[in-house]
């Protein structure tokens, strides 16, 4: 999953995926402005196939967050 994740931050970010790292922060280290941010969790929705609440947002600001976010949306679909 960290992978897919890093694949999409580096696709949106335009920097290289060995680059990003478990504690890359989304607006700091990667460059990311807030609808970049919006777009990303779009996408994470469609390919994880999960619901990401408008709140749940601000949790989710580093690659190992959205990484632990997202197995433990994941655990409860499953």
């Amino acid at each position: 999953m960290k992978e897919q994740i890093r694949t999409l931050l580096a696709t949106n970010s335009g920097l290289p995926f060995q680059s990003i790292t478990d504690d890359a922060n989304l607006s700091r280290d990667l460059g990311l402005d807030s609808l970049d941010t919006v777009d990303l969790i779009l996408q994470m929705e469609d390919q994880f196939k999960v619901s990401i609440p408008d709140e749940d947002y601000p949790k989710l600001q580093t690659v190992k967050e959205i990484s632990e976010y997202l197995q433990n949306k994941m655990a409860v679909v499953a």
